[in-house]
Formats: structure tokens, sequence, C-alpha cells
């Protein structure tokens, strides 16, 4: 898949909806031969990606509001103009501090894509997360991601 130019307006993008935040693809997979991907994160209190591993490195850059990501055993408290690096394989989590969120996530490869959209397509959005929990799973699973359970606080 060649790269190609791709020009995406502020406000542009593919929304997809990713359990409790919403990815807008700002430069997908396709646009530059599967080698990364950018998406711009809105998140809202509350939301909490659980930790997690896959294959692939990533970066976040936040814009706007309060985050924390934990990396292994440290945790990171991120606010505006601040970026951190998540290796490939490094358990990791983010949870939103302020009353919202908006960040950048660059991702090495088309894997955070494919996983978000095919969250987008088969997770029903306003249902518990105990009743969507086992479906998350599964469609990480099948996206080479695997969680690994809440770290302690």
């Amino acid at each position: 898949m060649p790269q190609q130019i791709h020009h995406s307006l502020a406000g542009e993008g593919r929304e997809l909806f990713t359990v409790d935040s919403t990815a807008t693809v700002k430069v997908g997979a396709e646009h530059t031969g599967g080698e990364y991907e950018l998406f711009e994160i809105d998140g809202e209190r509350g939301s909490f990606v659980p930790p997690h591993r896959h294959p692939w490195p990533e970066s976040y850059y936040v814009l706007h509001g309060r985050m924390s990501v934990q990396v292994g055993s440290k945790r990171y408290e991120m606010g505006p103009g601040e970026s951190i690096t998540v290796p490939t394989g490094a358990v990791h989590t983010i949870e939103v501090r302020s009353k919202a969120v908006k960040f950048l996530a660059f991702s090495l490869t088309d894997g955070t894509g494919r996983l978000f959209a095919d969250l987008d397509a088969n997770v029903p959005p306003g249902r518990p997360m105990e009743e969507l929990a086992p479906l998350v799973t599964e469609i990480a699973e099948r996206n080479r991601t695997t969680f690994i359970g809440r770290p302690a606080e």
C-alpha cells in the first residue's frame, strides 16, 4: 500500500466510538502505507482504558485537560503540552483526570485503527461496562491487544 499526501482539516475525520471516548482519525493507515496512524481522542472524566498491551508502540500528546498514563509500575500525570511514548508490548493504561481531555495518539502500524474500527462497529453505546466487558475483551484479543487488569491506585 503506497503512502500518499493526506490533508485533514480542523473538525474533519472519521469518528470512532471506542467504548468511553471518541477517536477521530486524522491520519489513517491507508494514507501511510500502514506504517503509522494519528488520532485525536476526546474523553470525559471517568474514562478509563484498562491495563493492556499490544505489539506496536504509541505516543500521546495532551492538547487540553489532564490525564494519567501508567506504563508498567510508573504513573505519569499529564497536562497540555506534555507527551509520552509507550514502548511495544508495555502494559499501559489511561485515565481522564479533568472534566474532559483531548489528546493526540500516534501509533505505529495499523493496529490501533483496526481495534478502534472494530470497537466502533460492534460495541453498542450506552450499555453498562459489566455487560460489555466480555465483548470488548473478545474484540481486543482479535486485534492483538491483551487486557491485564486494573492497576492499584
